[in-house]
């Protein structure tokens, strides 16, 4: 894009309450948060919508499976896991620094290691891979000769995955059952299901101990999949009411029949866990929620078990077709059982964006008291948190959170109740809250949750116009995105200048702040400090990553300022002279159409630092950069050069002719003003639009005053 836009859509959208019906009664289709680089983070404590952007704080806005993780890290009580180091700068979505995070970047972050290869938890390996427990159970059968094992396994990679022709002289007993076991598998992936559950069945009392056992446990798979053959719709969408009844029972049968026989058998976890399933088909809410709430209470949370739980129970109980929900508080209040999946139906209904927002009332969620018998901690958070996105009284929220931010270490609860405690001392201006934040960064881990206290301190601070403070040597403010929006948004020259030479700082901050210096000294008419600033940039100073996003690119080209393009056939000098000819004689029209093909050569039209109100939102005195920039002056764009010299007539006429053509180029090929600098709305953007009537003034003068200039020769139309 040329120009930034208003955002329609910031990103994927969340999940709401529950679907029609109470989407855990039913079925949902699985929906899979998105971690893109077109997802930017809003600089601020707690979300009152799904935010791209998960944060350390269990908050509405997070992604559900953020925070079921979160409260399972809270419940567990044997916490041994060493806090993860955050690395100096993410790898993975950088424009969240360390403060943020989506669902996958949690992940990877917790758990770096992929899983073992050949690992499965269900037993659906894929068909035409021999799985290692054929291949071991057959090579273990002493009384099947090698030639046969060799058949078999040749027979074993084609089941499922092609045509299989049954030859080959397999007559050793036990060969013969392996061989009759090919025959049903085949007939399973095949959808054969008749021929699959007699040929299993017939198996069940097989002289292998393998193949019999598996033959037990074959009927939960085909119950299964027969359940869903035909209930996948002709796009792809799940519907629930071509499941097939009578195949859930067999399925639920089989898991009864194989754990009675087979209670500590190979297939043993996959059967319990199957159950699960079979509650879902079977749209058993109530008895599926409360096996997720014992699981949420008893898997280790630092496993990374627990983020499997977190995404299944995401799906299976808060389903993505729950956006469209119906205002009414979701069945999981009336199991009375299930407060760990309450608290986050609970949440979820407190966002702003979901159907359901706003019926979440005091009363609602005192009704819901009892179950929250044994967590007041947790319901005293819900009661406060509920509170805050209501735009209701601080001092309240601090009642039901005592200060308690001199801990050593803080579970995500604990942390999350804390930082809701510093919200409200932000909300009500206290002048502790400062002071406050700072107590809570020593007990906070360095993943994820200092950086969020540092995002606190660092907007305090900002509001209370302490911009050299979180520079300062000894700033506790460490994060480095939290350090680059500030230097994109309201740090002065001072700070930009202290920050670029400040050896001690990553290389990369040091980039952000030294091109900062220079794009708003040049843009905002600094002419003579940009002469002098530009000293600042090393020889080896990237000048060829481009222009997108300076906190998200690894490399920052400030080396642009030094080695960038100063002309392409109007005859200019380096961006160093055209400045000092500036700062001497700032309506140069020769020189500022040269720092207008500065900007133009080097990508500036579609750059725009980051911005607290990219995209029209509005003002907002809790958001990281907001408030007014300590950069004097107001940018200078394109455009107005052209029409500044194009309204010279004592200007010379090879510059009128070269700020007329300019001008004109501006709308091309779009129609819309690329030199006008970036948007924030709509409204904006079409105010900074000529007329298609004064485009064409332009290009008839260029044509009529100036028809043997080069300019004149090379414009065909106007746009």
């Amino acid at each position: 894009m040329q120009r930034r836009l208003p955002k329609l859509m910031k990103h994927m959208r969340g999940r709401g309450v529950f679907g029609a019906g109470l989407a855990f009664f039913g079925l949902a289709g699985v929906a899979w948060a998105c971690a893109d680089s077109s997802c930017y983070p809003s600089w601020r404590l707690g979300a009152t919508s799904f935010d791209c952007a998960g944060q350390a704080m269990i908050n509405p806005g997070n992604d559900t499976r953020i925070n079921l993780l979160l409260l399972m890290q809270s419940m567990s009580s044997n916490e041994t896991k060493t806090p993860i180091a955050a690395p100096e700068r993410p790898v993975m979505e950088p424009q969240f620094g360390q403060t943020f995070m989506s669902w996958q970047g949690l992940r990877e972050a917790m758990w770096p290691k992929p899983p073992e290869e050949g690992t499965t938890t269900d037993y659906s390996e894929p068909a035409c891979l021999p799985p290692s427990d054929f291949a071991a159970s057959l090579n273990a059968e002493s009384t099947i000769p090698a030639g046969e094992r060799e058949t078999l396994m040749a027979l074993r990679a084609k089941v499922g995955c092609e045509q299989v022709t049954w030859d080959g002289a397999i007559t050793s007993a036990k060969g013969r059952e392996y061989l009759a076991y090919l025959k049903a598998a085949n007939a399973f992936y095949a959808g054969d299901w008749t021929t699959a559950r007699s040929g299993f069945a017939a198996l069940q009392t097989a002289k292998s101990p393998w193949v019999a056992e598996t033959a037990s446990y074959m009927p939960i798979r085909i119950g299964l999949r027969a359940a869903v053959a035909n209930a996948t719709g002709e796009y792809g969408d799940f519907e629930a009411a071509k499941v097939d009844r009578p195949a859930i029972a067999e399925a639920k049968s089989g898991i009864a029949a194989y754990l009675k026989a087979w209670p500590n058998g190979r297939y043993a976890a996959s059967a319990t866990g199957l159950t699960r399933r079979v509650l879902w088909l079977e749209g058993n809410g109530i008895e599926l929620a409360r096996i997720y709430e014992r699981m949420v209470m008893t898997t280790p949370a630092h496993d990374e078990a627990a983020a499997d739980l977190a995404e299944e129970i995401d799906i299976r109980v808060f389903g993505a077709n729950a956006y469209d929900s119906p205002k009414a508080l979701p069945a999981l209040a009336r199991t009375g059982d299930t407060p760990m999946l309450l608290a986050i139906a609970d949440l979820m209904q407190m966002r702003s964006d979901s159907e359901a927002a706003n019926t979440l009332s005091a009363s609602d969620l005192a009704a819901q008291a009892a179950q929250f018998g044994k967590h007041p901690e947790l319901f005293g958070f819900l009661q406060a948190s509920r509170a805050w996105y209501a735009g209701e009284d601080a001092s309240a929220i601090m009642t039901l959170i005592p200060d308690d931010a001199r801990q050593a270490a803080y579970k995500p609860l604990a942390f999350s109740r804390q930082t809701l405690r510093g919200m409200a001392l932000a909300r009500k201006r206290d002048p502790n809250e400062a002071g406050f934040w700072q107590d809570l960064l020593k007990g906070a881990s360095p993943l994820h949750q200092r950086p969020l206290v540092e995002l606190g301190l660092a907007r305090r601070w900002q509001s209370d116009g302490r911009l050299d403070r979180i520079f300062a040597a000894d700033s506790p403010i460490k994060d480095m995105a939290t350090r680059e929006v500030l230097l994109q948004t309201v740090a002065s020259p001072a700070i930009l200048r202290t920050a670029a030479s400040d050896a001690t700082r990553p290389g990369h901050e040091r980039d952000v702040a030294r091109f900062m210096l220079l794009y708003k000294g040049l843009s905002r008419g600094a002419y003579r400090d940009f002469a002098r600033d530009v000293a600042l940039v090393p020889a080896n100073a990237n000048s060829e990553s481009g222009l997108y996003s300076l906190i998200q690119q690894s490399a920052v080209p400030v080396g642009l300022f030094t080695k960038g393009r100063w002309s392409d056939g109007f005859a200019c000098p380096s961006i160093t002279v055209t400045a000092t000819t500036l700062a001497s004689a700032p309506a140069d029209r020769k020189a500022l159409l040269c720092l207008g093909d500065f900007w133009r050569l080097n990508g500036f039209d579609g750059f725009s630092p980051y911005s607290s109100d990219a995209y029209g939102e509005g003002p907002r005195t809790d958001t990281l950069g907001s408030g007014p920039d300590a950069f004097p002056g107001k940018p200078l764009y394109r455009d107005a050069i052209y029409k500044a010299v194009i309204a010279d007539r004592q200007a010379s006429a090879d510059l009128r002719a070269y700020a007329l053509y300019r001008a004109v180029r501006c709308y091309a090929p779009s129609g819309y003003n690329g030199c006008a600098g970036p948007f924030s709305s709509n409204a904006e953007m079409d105010k900074a639009q000529a007329t298609p009537a004064q485009r064409k003034a332009w290009f008839t003068e260029l044509k009529t005053a100036y028809p043997a200039s080069r300019w004149a020769k090379a414009l065909r139309f106007y746009w």
